[in-house]
């Protein structure tokens, strides 16, 4: 292609030696594009250069009328041109089919052509106008069409004709472009690094080092192999000096004054040798100081590497933040691409900025739209990752959840945004509410509020959160931190408001403590009713009841002062009722918090500990009885002994009375003889007289209970007695014991047990 370019609708002046085109003075636009805004490393964004779709049929034509009204040509204006196109097939990473039509207009041919390439329509325009004035003139030559984007024609020949006339100047033009993209190592002036790129066509006018930083400005100077000097930079819409070239200043300069900054895609810069980042909008830059916002502010372009003679044009504003205004005035937050509009100031003020420049940033109204509108920001801000914060004077509360949110007065709703939309936010109290469960986010460990503190959970914490009303979403474990901590731990045995009764829960709901158990009396966890109402009632647990924990493993005896441990089902059977225990599945905080004892032994076993010269019999969970002879024990059957712990022993309370052969279960009375225990009946109690001792009746259920007791007792010497007013009597012959009754039968009592009784009159 010819290295020239014209300026405008220009007077062409031709230079015999060079071969390039100088423009004669014209009047400068309105809003005249500044010499010090131009970059030769970053003539133009990527994002502008490669958009396809920037422009329509339509568009183009109606741009093209705003610039020639009235076409006074003899041959065409760009206004009026048709032809007819050829059908153009694929090439692969370059263009794609374009479906030859009758009597295209030129707008249609440089719209199509920049949707099948891949080129900006608006870049087409500015290249034809650089090249041959074609966009402005209103008084064109064929030639001029011909030769449109100077495409195959170099300066010392004339074009090739297999790309001339003006379809083909187009087309292979925005082809060539992607040809320089899809194979950039292949060309002279490459992006992403330093280049030497000339000022002109003679050598002798030097050049310089450019780091061009993008493709779309690597393919111009491939396309147009010279960087403007700094005469020709100085007079931005004339000529400079002999070493002047005009191609890549005139490009930016024609796309400046019609379409804005051509870098505008890039509003973040940084230079090579510093990584400070900078978001360029006006005449400010302002220093974005972080990856987060870098995100934030993604879609004004992927950040672009210029000289740092380019940043110092902008004077610098405050650090960037989330909050920027457009040109209509109105303020927003910004968050994964989106804008959120404010509807006060004091919302502004609240998520950290200010309604005067110094707290916001002032984009151009093209960069706000680069913003999806999203809904009204609001006080309250929901995170991708469960969080919810009240945000108020640049300070997030963490929230635990809806209803705390309701009744700390907050109105209702959130807007869901990313993690970094708060992440620069001081950190303040958490908003809670009493009496649920708060889980720490990602770490799976749970607190329960009450009274605006946390309380730790004793035991497994996950095993009390069952029903989903009482709990809460999880707090970040910073928040968690901010909450003060309860002095007392959580046990689970809590007690409504208004309600005498305690409970203690457990994963399916809860258990009534009465009867005076263990945790009935002490010090609980004051709650709401909404949050005991949540746990199904499942029953109560008394003295005698039998827990364990989820986790399972361990049975607990609940007595009125403690929580034993049963060492053994063997034991289990021995304090069960009936010897079919029960088992209550509770939280591992109720037996963590409840008074511990040593674990319990078997009902009705004889033990003794080292200090201790006595042998006892349990009676029971609770009680033990003083053994002043084996014998008595004997006679109701139980045998053996055992040697426990001191500690062990002593868990047990000591009934007043030692163990002796008249026993009371419940409400009968009974004789212990022969290794079984006897019912006294009707007046026989009287008869054998004597104090009797009261059993526990987990004792009494495991004693054999043999034939019921009669008047008449057998001893070792043979003897037989009548058993009256608590004296026995000897009986001296077989027909007086007939006489008295004795086909009833009697009790064989052992020595001790005949001992007890004093000896009357014989009979």
């Amino acid at each position: 292609m010819k290295l020239r370019s014209l300026v405008g609708a220009l007077a062409i002046v031709a230079l015999s030696a060079s071969g390039l085109v100088f423009a004669a003075p014209v009047t400068a636009p309105v809003v005249a594009a500044e010499a010090s805004q131009f970059d030769p490393g970053n003539i133009i964004s990527d994002a502008q250069f490669f958009d396809g779709a920037a422009m329509g049929p339509n568009e183009v034509q109606n741009f093209l009328m705003s610039q020639v009204p009235v076409c006074r040509s003899n041959y065409a204006c760009l206004t009026t041109y048709r032809q007819n196109t050829p059908t153009m097939p694929a090439s692969s990473g370059r263009c794609d089919t374009y479906q030859g039509r009758s009597n295209e207009t030129a707008a249609d041919i440089i719209a199509r052509v920049g949707a099948a390439c891949g080129i900006s329509q608006k870049v087409m325009l500015v290249l034809l106008e650089k090249e041959q004035s074609l966009v402005t003139s209103a008084t064109s030559s064929q030639g001029r069409f011909t030769s449109a984007t100077g495409m195959g024609c170099p300066d010392t020949a004339a074009c090739d004709p297999s790309v001339a006339g003006f379809f083909y100047q187009v087309y292979f033009a925005a082809r060539q472009f992607k040809i320089y993209s899809t194979s950039p190592n292949s060309f002279n002036h490459v992006a992403g690094r330093v280049n030497n790129v000339r000022f002109h066509p003679n050598a002798d006018c030097g050049s310089s080092a450019v780091y061009i930083a993008n493709q779309a400005t690597a393919g111009l100077y491939n396309y147009t192999p010279y960087q403007p000097n700094a005469a020709a930079l100085a007079n931005m819409y004339g000529t400079g000096d002999g070493c002047s070239a005009y191609g890549n200043r005139n490009f930016w300069r024609i796309f400046t004054d019609w379409f804005g900054s051509p870098t505008a895609g890039s509003a973040l810069l940084r230079t090579l040798a510093n990584p400070q980042v900078y978001l360029i909008s006006g005449n400010r830059k302002y220093p974005v100081n972080s990856a987060s916002f870098l995100r934030i502010y993604a879609p004004l372009g992927a950040v672009d590497y210029v000289q740092q003679s380019v940043l110092d044009r902008y004077s610098t504003a405050q650090p960037a933040n989330r909050i920027f205004r457009d040109e209509g005035g109105r303020l927003f937050f910004t968050d994964a691409g989106m804008k959120l509009p404010f509807s006060t100031c004091g919302d502004v003020i609240d998520y950290g900025g200010k309604c005067d420049p110094s707290g916001f940033v002032q984009l151009t109204s093209a960069q706000a739209a680069a913003f999806a509108t999203g809904p009204t920001i609001g006080p309250v801000l929901g995170t991708r990752s469960g969080g919810r914060y009240y945000i108020t004077l640049n300070t997030k509360r963490e929230i635990s959840d809806e209803r705390a949110q309701v009744e700390a007065s907050i109105p209702a709703g959130m807007n869901v945004l990313t993690d970094d939309a708060v992440s620069d936010m001081s950190l303040g109290a958490p908003i809670t509410r009493d009496s649920i469960f708060v889980n720490q986010r990602g770490g799976g460990n749970y607190f329960f509020i009450s009274a605006g503190q946390k309380m730790n959970i004793l035991g497994r914490s996950d095993a009390l959160v069952g029903p989903a009303a009482i709990t809460a979403s999880s707090l970040s474990y910073e928040s968690i931190q901010r909450l003060p901590t309860s002095s007392t731990p959580f046990t689970g045995i809590v007690r409504g408001v208004g309600i005498s009764v305690s409970s203690v829960l457990s994963p399916s709901g809860r258990y009534d403590l009465v009867n005076g158990a263990v945790g009935s009396t002490t010090p609980t966890t004051p709650v709401t009713t909404d949050m005991l109402s949540a746990y199904p009632y499942r029953g109560s647990i008394s003295p005698g009841s039998f827990v364990t924990t989820a986790t399972g493993g361990v049975v607990y005896a609940v007595t009125p002062t403690a929580v034993r441990a049963v060492p053994d089902w063997a034991t289990l059977l021995t304090v069960a009722p009936s010897g079919s225990p029960t088992i209550l599945t509770v939280t591992s905080g109720f037996v963590e918090g409840s008074p511990s004892a040593p674990p319990i032994l078997q009902s009705g076993a004889l033990v003794n500990s080292p200090s201790t010269p006595n042998v006892y019999l349990v009676n029971g969970l609770n009680e033990k009885i003083v053994l002043d002879s084996f014998d008595t024990a004997a006679e109701a059957g139980i045998r053996g002994s055992a040697v426990v712990g001191d500690g062990q022993l002593a868990a047990y309370k000591e009934t007043a009375g030692v163990l002796g052969y008249r026993l009371t279960c419940g409400s009968k009375s009974y004789i212990s003889a022969g290794g079984s225990i006897h019912e006294l009946t009707g007046a026989l109690p009287a008869a054998y007289g004597g104090s009797s001792l009261a059993l526990d009746p987990l004792l009494c259920q495991r004693l054999t209970v043999g034939s019921p007791a009669t008047q008449f007792i057998h001893t070792n010497e043979g003897a037989i007695y009548l058993v009256s007013n608590g004296q026995k009597r000897h009986i001296l012959n077989y027909d007086t014991y007939l006489s008295l009754g004795g086909a009833v039968g009697f009790q064989h009592v052992s020595d001790g047990f005949s001992a007890t009784l004093p000896t009357g009159a014989d009979i």
